[in-house]
Order: C-alpha cells, then structure tokens, then sequence
C-alpha cells in the first residue's frame, strides 16, 4: 500500500508524477497538514497510483483530491562506474551543454534536483554518448 495524501484537483489523475518542494506557511494551520504535506518528504518525487475522489477545501489550491501516492522510479543516466544495482549514490545531473542531444531528457531529468542522493534501481545499458562520456540509462529514485 502507498501513502494517502492530498493534491491539487487539477493534477489528481492516475499516473501523474511530481517533486514534492515542501510544504508552504498556509500549511501549518492547516487542519489537513498531517495527511497532506506531513507524509510527503521534500526533494521526493511520486507517481499517483489511485485518485480516491474526496474533496475538500484548500487555502493554496481551492480544492484538493485524496490519493494513494507511491514514490516514483526516474529514468536518468549516470557514471558507468556507479551502476551498481542497489547502490546509493551521488547523482549529478550530467554537465553538458548540448541542446540537441537525444539524451538530454534522461541526462537532466525535470523531476530530480542538480544534485541529490538516490538508490540505482535498475541499470539499462551504455548510451551512446556524442560528447564521449560514459554514462548508463537506469532507473533511480531519491532517497
């Protein structure tokens, strides 16, 4: 089972994914802030897995829908020498400044930060990198 959590009606449809950034100071006072923004960690990134339909009112978003939320896995290419399955490791997203590159999705993906520690969860394989580097497309989520 994931965590139960409320979001913005306008994003609650199964299978969204978004970076929690923190809670804001409307939140404290709250009387939804342990079931809203208590559970979530800041930095995380989670993928809606059932919309459950309950409204209620917001003070930041007009209104919210509860969901079950599961942390979400995140396609991005790191060091060859760090793709180990299982492994927590430094991720940096790559320094590269090509704009036109078919990679540059996974090599700066929008949902992690500049730098962050997550669990390599899964290794794909070598890309073929233009500029040389050595890099592996994996699966990874924050920790």
């Amino acid at each position: 089972m994931g965590i139960i959590t409320l979001v913005s009606y306008l994003v609650a449809k199964e299978g969204y994914t978004f970076a929690f950034t923190g809670a804001t100071p409307q939140c404290s006072k709250c009387r939804f802030k342990r079931v809203c923004v208590d559970k979530l960690r800041p930095g995380h990134v989670y993928r809606i897995v059932r919309v459950l339909n309950i409204r209620n009112r917001c003070p930041v978003n007009e209104y919210v829908v509860t969901v079950e939320v599961e942390e979400a896995l995140i396609e991005a290419s790191i060091p060859k020498r760090l793709a180990v399955e299982g492994m927590i490791i430094d991720y940096r997203k790559v320094g590269c400044n090509m704009l036109k590159c078919k990679f540059s999705s996974i090599c700066k993906p929008k949902l992690l930060p500049s730098t962050c520690k997550v669990k390599v969860v899964k290794v794909h394989g070598k890309l073929k990198c233009p500029k040389g580097l050595t890099l592996v497309k994996a699966l990874v989520r924050v920790v």
